[in-house]
């Protein structure tokens, strides 16, 4: 009997339950009188939590240690080296695009004039360069420069002052490669002189058979020149922008340019492809090193945003509330530089 009792109990609780929630979904009021009720608890909440913040906001003492962080964090963004993200991402990127040259320039075909010895930069001589067992380079190629060629003297030019600038200011004040300043210097100098020789009066070599020649007699290049010493005085600053700015003239050349590029002479590397070009085999790190620059262009730029928005006595009386009418500006100054360091 008692478990007969029970059953009946058990079922026709669970009749109810079941006819309660029938009733329940088929009854919108209720519902929506439930949604209703969960928007305005989330609305007491937001309400709380608005209400915390705008205390806060006139808040002396919380304003003041919001600034104390933002200052402390933006010192070490600004005039540190080693700690400051946006310090080595610059370093990252000027290296990798001075390593870039360093490590191809001695296995281009050749450099020079082509047929015209006064055209595309003449021939010159550079001193100071990255080579294979030398420091000095004579532009003298009888070949035309361009796509898939010798590079021209012009773009070995360029490409070489934007490399010696960033090369000075790696090693500026005798340091091992962090001779940059930090990013809130932007005004130290960098005055230095580049010495060469521009070469005149020459003749194409003697016209013979190469392998590459394809069976024809060709002048390769331009001799009995007469040297004359040159001199280019660089008035530069050395800071993160203007580098950054080099850097991208080194990669953005050797992009474009695209000259032919061998092992010493003897052909292309073994399971390279790009088809014997600068742009084509080293397209994957021209990119990254494009990248690099890029990002690192943006964390100068940011930086740029939290030096001119910096959180000093003078933005505000902190002695006093806050208040929204007076010190509006005083607040988006310190929301641009929050915003500026978090995007570093």
């Amino acid at each position: 009997m008692l478990h007969a009792e029970d059953d009946g109990f058990y079922m026709s609780a669970g009749y109810q339950i079941g006819e309660a929630a029938q009733m329940v979904k088929n009854t919108k009021g209720i519902q929506e009188l439930s949604d209703n009720y969960e928007k305005l608890n989330n609305l007491l909440n937001n309400y709380s939590t608005l209400n915390t913040l705008i205390k806060l906001s006139a808040d002396p003492s919380a304003i003041n240690d919001a600034r104390d962080n933002l200052g402390s964090s933006s010192r070490n963004l600004l005039d540190v080296k080693t700690n400051s993200p946006a310090y080595q991402a610059v370093l990252l990127a000027l290296n990798a695009a001075v390593g870039l040259w360093q490590v191809t320039s001695y296995a281009f075909t050749a450099c020079g004039p082509g047929s015209n010895e006064n055209a595309n930069g003449g021939i010159q001589t550079f001193n100071n360069v990255p080579g294979q067992n030398t420091t000095t380079i004579t532009c003298n190629s009888y070949y035309e420069p361009g796509h898939g060629g010798p590079i021209s003297t012009a773009n070995y030019a360029k490409i070489n002052q934007a490399y010696q600038i960033i090369q000075k200011a790696l090693t500026a004040n005798g340091s091992n490669g962090d001779g940059v300043p930090v990013l809130s210097n932007t005004t130290t100098k960098l005055d230095f002189t580049i010495q060469g020789d521009k070469r005149t009066g020459g003749k194409p070599n003697e016209k013979l058979i190469y392998s590459w020649s394809h069976g024809k007699y060709i002048h390769t290049q331009w001799i009995g020149t007469s040297s004359t010493n040159t001199s280019e005085q660089i008035n530069t600053e050395n800071n993160a922008q203007e580098l950054l700015k080099q850097a991208s003239i080194i990669i953005t050349t050797l992009n474009e340019a695209c000259p032919n590029f061998q092992n010493g002479g003897s052909g292309y590397w073994q399971g390279i492809s790009g088809n014997g070009t600068m742009c084509g085999m080293f397209k994957n790190e021209i990119s990254a090193i494009q990248g690099m620059i890029a990002n690192a262009q943006e964390a100068v730029a940011q930086s740029k945003i939290v030096s001119e928005n910096a959180q000093n006595q003078n933005n505000l009386d902190t002695g006093k509330p806050f208040n929204p009418y007076t010190d509006a500006s005083f607040a988006q100054s310190m929301l641009k530089n929050a915003q500026a360091q978090a995007e570093i």
